[in-house]
């Protein structure tokens, strides 16, 4: 018998009892049995609906925020099979370390069509330092779009790109030749492509032509995004703190067919066959495909990027523009879907996930007075630390002269004419929300 069953039967009980002296209770006023006996009812019909209401509400799981994360990206990842009987038909190798825009890294690259993206983690957890990324990359590891892979993770050495591009030989050899295309890309490195003012998924129709053209490779150039005169790392996407390009690059990544090219790691490819052809391609438009490059950001991700590179590759603040003095600053057009589909992912995933990893410590920085404008770099790191932003407008308004040239486009903003002249006495301006000041 059912926990139904009993429950009614108790209650026909109390009343049919009840009934039976309805008559004596009534006219012996006797009002406590009255009271007693409703409340007797009460209860066992309140006990009735929690067995019944309460055991529908148990039998039904609920899906956790985890399991939407999951089936979120799963919606975005792009399921076309291999051509060539392998297990993917485009893949990503990558090395990360310390990058608060993972997330947007892998969103991104799943929107324009990328079957898969092997992680490899050089985050020093072991060592105690770093981020710990695990916790970010579980939801993208379950819906089978990353292989999360780490990677010297016990020591405080810094590694050369003798090493790292070792490391991205070694993942095209155990990994990309499961797929039929693979590019090796930095997480500061985002392709795009665009088909028909439509950029969802679009990477297959772009391999499936250069199939039908022998096409064994492509070289992709890099368009440098503009960091915009930040000095404060801006809390907010890429795509959004950064809109503007300063210009194409000669150099970029390349997307091969891993079995039939040699690779000169990271930017350049031989083709095996002489069937084959390989091209380099250039954002026009006509062909909308690129490598959109944040190189700069703010100066703040910057200087945390030179306190982890190697010498001699020391990299000074000024370099964050690598193409300046000059930059065009156009506004990059994106396709509406791409912008409408990322910022929705972006969001939701944000509510039901962690998308930013937490932070063990920082690493330990390298012997920075090697650098040559090491005066620069120690003011800029105090800046920072004391939350002050560049005041562009407030500078170029007291340097006229330097204003003229940003608006004919000889200069690419004060900030660059600042830090390229710190070191013979100039002074910058500053600002917070609250206030605004020239040194």
């Amino acid at each position: 018998m059912d926990d139904d069953t009993v429950i009614k039967k108790l209650i026909i009980y109390v009343l049919e009892k009840t009934r039976s002296r309805d008559i004596i209770i009534w006219r012996g006023c006797n009002s406590k049995r009255v009271i007693l006996t409703i409340l007797l009812i009460f209860f066992l019909i309140l006990i009735h609906n929690i067995f019944i209401y309460g055991s529908k509400r148990t039998s039904t799981i609920l899906p956790s925020d985890f399991d939407k994360a999951i089936k979120l990206i799963s919606r975005l990842h792009f399921k076309s099979p291999s051509l060539y009987g392998l297990k993917y038909r485009s893949m990503i190798c990558t090395i990360v370390r310390n990058d608060p825009h993972l997330v947007e890294f892998l969103l991104r690259h799943l929107i324009s069509g990328f079957s898969h993206i092997v992680v490899y983690d050089n985050n020093r957890i072991l060592a105690g330092y770093d981020a710990n990324i695990t916790i970010v990359l579980a939801p993208f590891i379950a819906a089978g779009v990353v292989t999360h892979i780490p990677w010297h993770q016990n020591t405080t050495k810094l590694l050369d790109n003798g090493i790292k591009n070792g490391n991205s030989a070694e993942c095209v050899a155990k990994h990309g030749v499961n797929a039929d295309w693979v590019t090796i890309l930095d997480t500061d490195d985002y392709f795009y492509y665009e088909r028909n003012s439509v950029s969802f998924h679009t990477l297959n129709s772009l391999l499936l032509e250069m199939e039908q053209n022998q096409t064994c490779g492509i070289v992709i150039q890099w368009s440098m995004m503009y960091g915009e005169a930040k000095v404060l790392k801006q809390n907010t996407t890429l795509l959004e703190a950064y809109p503007r390009i300063c210009g194409l690059h000669g150099a970029g990544k390349v997307l091969v067919r891993s079995n039939q090219t040699t690779l000169d790691i990271p930017h350049y490819l031989q083709c095996l066959s002489e069937t084959q052809n390989k091209k380099t391609v250039i954002w026009n438009e006509n062909l909308k495909i690129g490598l959109l490059h944040y190189y700069s950001k703010s100066i703040e991700e910057f200087l945390i990027k030179a306190d982890q590179s190697v010498p001699p590759y020391i990299r000074q603040p000024i370099h964050s523009y690598d193409l300046g003095p000059t930059c065009h600053l156009k506004s990059f057009n994106y396709a509406k879907d791409y912008r409408r589909i990322f910022f929705n992912a972006h969001e939701q995933l944000k509510k039901l996930h962690p998308i930013i990893p937490n932070t063990l410590r920082l690493p330990p920085s390298l012997n920075i007075k090697e650098m040559t404008d090491y005066a620069l770099y120690i003011h800029l790191k105090y800046r920072c630390a004391k939350r002050h932003e560049f005041d562009n407008d407030k500078y170029l308004s007291i340097h006229l002269g330097i204003k003229i040239s940003v608006e004919n486009s000889t200069l690419v903003d004060g900030l660059y004419h600042f830090m390229a002249n710190f070191l013979a006495g100039v002074k910058g301006c500053w600002k917070t929300d609250t206030y605004s000041f020239c040194e």
